[in-house]
């Protein structure tokens, strides 16, 4: 007779093992507690239960970072095929249905496509999955965009830095000649074709953190120039940036399409970008475990369908009938 033996999971959850990945990966409670939205006192009661569960610290302090403990690094390296496993069995089901699905559609978008691709979005979601709900964010490298993707806490991420990460999976969408926007009392006439020497003596406004300008698309063009430009003020919302030239000796730059509209207005204008840094490129990202999905081929499509159809590049109804 064949006895059967419970395996002991010692409580764990779904939500435990995700927790025990980020950390082991982030290496930082603090980190994890902000990208999941909990405490930090949560987040390490958590810690404490695992150690206690291993039989092992996982992570010990090494002067002012932590590391993993021998044990750590096996754990992680289990933890990271279980959570796959997971996803893969949950993302095997070849009954999806748009308009039936009630999932959460999870996209990181670049700030600078976002404000354009995002209300065409919403309204073809709104027709061919109306029982969905989609959840925005922007891409950043504290985010753990990449990971995300890795374990499904992102479906897509639509990109524009120079080289896209090697290790996903990418497409085009569509590509963004740039301009650079100046108050209206700028010294430089508008229309000025700019030199590189020209655009980097600019004091600049960014809608990305210095700890981001690696994934920066302008910052990442100069990088592989071996150039740096002054970035003066960092914003965290595009959409106030034109409010902020006005007057201002400052520089930012952005679509030409966008910085025509908001020279309509009178109180900037715009210059022509160096042609070491005409145009941006922007393309969709997911990672390998999902190619084969029903449900991830289905949300690529579509996002690849609307760029296709509609012109994402145009100032948005919204934006065009005000004054900015």
């Amino acid at each position: 007779m064949v006895t059967s033996t419970r395996p002991n999971f010692h409580g764990l959850s779904l939500r435990d093992i995700d927790v025990l990945r980020r950390l082991l990966m982030e290496r930082s409670v603090s980190r994890v507690a902000e990208h999941l939205g909990q405490s930090q006192p949560s987040v390490s009661a958590t810690l404490r239960r695992l150690r206690d569960i291993f039989g092992d610290p996982l992570l010990v302090r090494s002067g002012q970072r932590l590391v993993l403990t021998d044990k750590g690094l096996v754990v992680l390296a289990q933890v990271e095929d279980l959570v796959g496993g997971f996803v893969q069995l949950f993302e095997s089901d070849d009954t999806f249905d748009p308009a039936t699905t009630e999932r959460t559609i999870y996209i990181a978008a670049a700030s600078s496509f976002e404000f354009f691709l995002v209300p065409h979005l919403i309204a073809e979601l709104r027709r061919v999955a109306p029982l969905s709900t989609l959840e925005l964010s922007v891409p950043t490298l504290q985010t753990g965009f990449e990971t995300d993707l890795e374990t499904g806490g992102l479906d897509a991420v639509v990109g524009n830095w120079p080289v896209p990460p090697p290790h996903l999976k990418h497409m085009p969408l569509a590509t963004s000649e740039l301009a650079c926007m100046v108050s209206a009392d700028h010294p430089l006439p508008a229309g000025t074709r700019l030199s590189l020497d020209d655009y980097l003596e600019l004091d600049h406004i960014s809608p990305s953190p210095r700890r981001d300008l690696s994934i920066s698309p302008i910052d990442g063009m100069l990088a592989r120039l071996g150039l740096e430009r002054k970035v003066a003020v960092v914003v965290p919302d595009y959409a106030i940036i034109p409010r902020l030239l006005p007057g201002s000796p400052y520089a930012f730059t952005v679509g030409r399409r966008y910085a025509e509209h908001a020279a309509r207005g009178g109180r900037v204008k715009s210059l022509v970008m160096p042609e070491e840094l005409a145009s941006m490129a922007f393309y969709l990202l997911w990672h390998e475990r999902s190619q084969s999905s029903q449900y991830h081929q289905w949300l690529r499509g579509m996002i690849r369908g609307i760029v296709r159809e509609k012109d994402v590049l145009a100032v948005p109804d919204i934006w065009a009938n005000s004054q900015v």
